[in-house]
């Protein structure tokens, strides 16, 4: 009888032979599979949908206050307080500067001591008057008694009358030894000092309303039909990176520069917590177009054709050349007026070497940047 081992040897190697060539079958099989994958090239997309369009241009000007006042008093004299410093915010009537007010004060009540004194003489002259009259209409005196009395009677009212506005001038004069703010505003400069010798067309502040400011662009001069005020316009500084204020046109020059062929428009805006301050650079951005509930691609997305401009779209899977009809565009989306649908996902990143019918893998999708 034949020893069985040896024979039952041989299966096991045959055996075990298979299962390995089974086992790298399979394992070639994943690495193949993970190869061609990488070889499909990687797209980022964006999704076609409804959304504003706006034309824009932008320019350069630079942030200036909607008011500026340069102060100084109506009265000579010593000043006597200055309560205020530059950059401190100042409510209308409040006080900016005091006047020493003792001279002032003192010819107040000499005004006030001379219409007391022509008061009395004119009501002297008035009862004066009254006796001549009587007298006159009893014939025992003559008529030019009569109008002597008549005479004093209006000096003595053109007098008092003198006194009267002589005590107003008085009284106005110690109200203007209070030097106050015309306006709520920053205080931006302060040219005095207290103790020195102030006097009429001498300035002392500068103050600014900053609450509401303006910024004065330069626009081609091939959009000035189109440009109207109450338009939209967006500022943005350096000086505040990351945030945009809104404002309007509120002012469009009438002329165009011959040299640069361009004109000028005043951008009105809010300014909440005082961020933009004069000087400060600003960009602007004025929309001069809207077209509101339209379909917009993305600018990353248009490739120049020979006849227009084409996208590739991604469908299941694969890129399609497609050329599309735009409307107007801004900084960066575009009006579709055909060529694309709602929904339809075209290829951002990733364009180089496409070509219709190609497969790609999309890395992720993201939406449209904003205009």
């Amino acid at each position: 009888m034949k020893n069985p081992i040896p024979a039952l040897c041989a299966a096991s190697l045959l055996l075990l032979s298979g299962v390995a060539s089974c086992g790298s079958e399979q394992g070639g099989s994943a690495a193949a599979e993970e190869q061609a994958l990488a070889r499909v090239p990687e797209v980022m997309v964006a999704e076609i949908s409804r959304r504003p369009v706006y034309k824009t241009y932008t320019s350069v000007g630079s942030v200036t206050p909607s008011e500026v006042s340069r102060i100084g008093p109506k009265v000579s004299g010593r000043i006597k307080e200055i309560p205020v410093d530059e950059g401190d915010f100042v409510e209308k009537g409040g006080l900016l500067m005091l006047i020493d007010p003792f001279d002032y004060e003192r010819a107040l009540e000499h005004a006030q001591s001379q219409l007391d004194q022509a008061g009395a003489s004119l009501e002297r002259a008035e009862r004066d008057l009254a006796r001549m009259e009587g007298l006159y209409r009893a014939t025992a005196v003559t008529e030019q008694n009569l109008q002597d009395a008549v005479t004093a009677r209006d000096l003595a009212r053109f007098q008092n009358d003198q006194a009267v506005t002589a005590r107003k001038i008085a009284e106005r004069s110690l109200m203007e030894c209070r030097l106050e703010a015309p306006f709520s505003g920053v205080v931006t400069a302060v040219t005095a000092n207290e103790g020195e010798l102030m006097g009429p067309q001498m300035q002392a502040f500068v103050m600014m309303d900053m609450s509401t400011v303006k910024v004065e662009v330069d626009l081609p001069e091939e959009i000035y039909s189109s440009i109207r005020t109450g338009n939209p316009g967006t500022i943005t500084v350096d000086a505040v990176p990351g945030q945009s204020f809104e404002g309007t046109i509120t002012k469009i020059y009438p002329t165009i520069d011959p040299a640069s062929r361009t004109f000028t428009v005043t951008i009105t805006l809010e300014n909440p917590g005082l961020k933009l301050r004069s000087g400060m650079t600003a960009r602007s951005r004025v929309i001069q177009t809207v077209r509101n509930d339209v379909l917009a691609v993305p600018g990353d997305a248009l490739i120049r054709g020979e006849d227009s401009y084409v996208v590739y779209r991604v469908r299941d899977g694969l890129v399609q050349r497609c050329p599309v009809s735009l409307g107007i565009g801004g900084d960066s989306l575009f009006e579709v007026t055909g060529g694309l649908f709602e929904g339809d996902l075209v290829v951002l990143r990733g364009l180089a070497g496409l070509k219709s019918g190609t497969r790609v893998r999309i890395a992720h999708e993201e939406g449209s940047p904003e205009s």
